[in-house]
């Protein structure tokens, strides 16, 4: 059996080592302690927050097929929040979703957890270098040492930056200068501001979108199905924002984000018992691949992820499943 090495144990990764499984010896490195990647949960005490995507939506029948058994099981819901439109010195507009809008419950990362199962993963292990060893497999190295298996293949599902520092010398030149412009795939970033309160809060919405501001999106986290009844809400920066401050303290962010959020005339917030923000380097495509995923079979080179397609969710399952269906053609 082929051995596969799979950077990033978030949806595309374990999606891929699923498709897998059964056609090859799968191992998944992870740099995080945890499974999910964007689809994440922070626990802070005694409060929790889908701190990365807050919701997916699901456009193709392969999704819908693959999400059904989790919808029966309730493991995914729909979310039906109160939705607005905001914008300082304006009046509050609804906005309505017209396609279902879907959680994984209790939390955003259970969905990769289930995944994740009895898969064989290496959490907390930053994978930092490849190389080929004298009988030409892959040799990995870690940010503290070298991997003891070697691989036949290694694949990548990190964001399209780490994606190309890892895998970009070892590819065949012809994949990168082939008519895919790699190097116009983009990702913004964003900063996440999470506030959990003792008293209940009183917001006119579940979830808004925000015009015109340092704020994109604020959602009552604790509103969501399965959640706890501890008020928590996500706030999160636009992209061009962050783009222009992404190098500034997450405390300062995380003030400036607030003071955006005063500015919108909504009834004032009791003070929070705790307040954290999280820092996403990669958290929007800008401009995606526009195929399933990058391949090089020449030297048994591979990466998938979000940023092949559309960015969404959806899209990160989407590419996986499109690798796996190109893999099994050498395999």
């Amino acid at each position: 059996m082929k051995r596969i090495a799979i950077i990033g144990a978030g949806l595309a990764g374990l999606t891929l080592a699923r498709r897998l499984e059964s056609k090859a010896q799968i191992t998944l490195f992870e740099k995080s302690r945890g499974v999910s990647g964007r689809l994440a949960t922070r626990r802070l005490g005694e409060f929790e927050f889908d701190h990365g995507a807050q919701y997916f939506t699901a456009r193709s029948s392969a999704f819908q097929k693959f999400i059904a058994p989790f919808i029966s099981e309730g493991l995914v819901q729909e979310w039906r929040p109160k939705v607005l439109t905001l914008a300082e010195g304006e009046k509050p507009d609804r906005r309505d979703w017209f396609e279902p809008h879907y959680v994984a419950v209790p939390r955003m990362s259970g969905l990769c957890k289930v995944l994740a199962g009895y898969l064989d993963i290496r959490l907390d292990e930053p994978i930092t270098a490849l190389g080929k060893n004298a009988d030409n497999q892959w040799q990995l190295h870690s940010a503290e040492t070298d991997i003891p298996e070697v691989f036949d293949w290694v694949i990548s599902t990190a964001p399209v930056t780490q994606s190309i520092a890892l895998l970009g010398e070892h590819l065949d030149s012809s994949i990168l200068d082939h008519d895919i412009d790699i190097k116009n795939v983009s990702m913004s970033p964003c900063f996440s501001l999470m506030l959990g309160f003792e008293e209940a809060i009183d917001l006119p919405f579940q979830a808004a979108k925000v015009k015109n501001s340092a704020i994109d999106w604020i959602m009552v986290n604790s509103s969501k199905p399965g959640r706890a009844d501890k008020p928590t809400l996500v706030i999160q920066s636009n992209n061009a924002w962050a783009q222009t401050h992404v190098d500034k303290e997450s405390q300062w962010a995380g003030n400036a984000m607030l003071e955006a959020l005063d500015k919108l005339s909504l009834n004032p917030l009791p003070t929070p018992l705790v307040q954290s923000v999280q820092r996403w380097r990669y958290a929007r495509v800008e401009q995606a691949l526009e195929q399933d995923a990058l391949l090089d079979r020449k030297n048994q080179l591979g990466a998938c992820g979000d940023w092949c397609l559309s960015g969404r969710v959806e899209g990160a399952f989407l590419s996986a499943v499109g690798l796996a269906q190109q893999l099994e053609l050498s395999l």
